[in-house]
């Protein structure tokens, strides 16, 4: 299991770093997918089924294909390639994000660890009760939300179509 961890953890930081990193944002919404199934790797490794479901569904199934259709509603597909990866101070923001997630890691690990037995002996947790927690009293404001991003879609394709449309010849 410490293999396959170390082996999807590689995948996870090879994917978010190639999703800031390359020019063509195709490819790095593939990367930004890459990355998100490799967490549901890391979730199904850590006995969590229903999260990594989850994962893959909303994530690698909705907002993936959901950037996929706003990019090819787009026109401008390739970034700038004058500028490089370590241009405009990028080095040193790197070192600042470092310096900051040991930061804030750091009295973290120098707590002694407790038992996890002692915490959670009497919790039993079922998918019905983290369904009811999550979805009970946002059911409306959660449906009202998915309408709206759906009806921005559609009239994202209607613009788009309107635009293409007007400027042929």
């Amino acid at each position: 299991m410490s293999i396959a961890f170390f082996i999807l953890a590689a995948i996870a930081i090879l994917g978010a770093v190639m999703a800031i990193s390359l020019r063509n944002v195709i490819h790095a919404v593939f990367s930004v997918l890459m990355f998100f199934s490799a967490l549901a790797g890391l979730f199904l490794l850590l006995l969590a089924e229903f999260i990594a479901a989850v994962q893959v569904l909303v994530y690698i199934g909705s907002v993936g294909i959901l950037m996929l259709f706003a990019i090819m509603l787009t026109t401008k597909v390739m970034g700038d390639s004058t500028r490089t990866v370590l241009s405009r101070g990028s080095v040193w923001g790197g070192l600042a994000v470092g310096a900051l997630l040991i930061g804030v890691l750091l009295p973290f690990l120098s707590k002694p660890q407790v038992a996890p037995d002692s915490l959670l002996a009497d919790y039993n947790p079922s998918v019905q009760e983290l369904g009811l927690v999550l979805m009970d009293p946002y059911f409306a404001s959660v449906a009202v939300i998915a309408l709206l991003l759906t009806a921005g879609l559609i009239g994202a394709v209607v613009a788009a179509s309107s635009a293409s449309e007007t400027n042929e010849p």
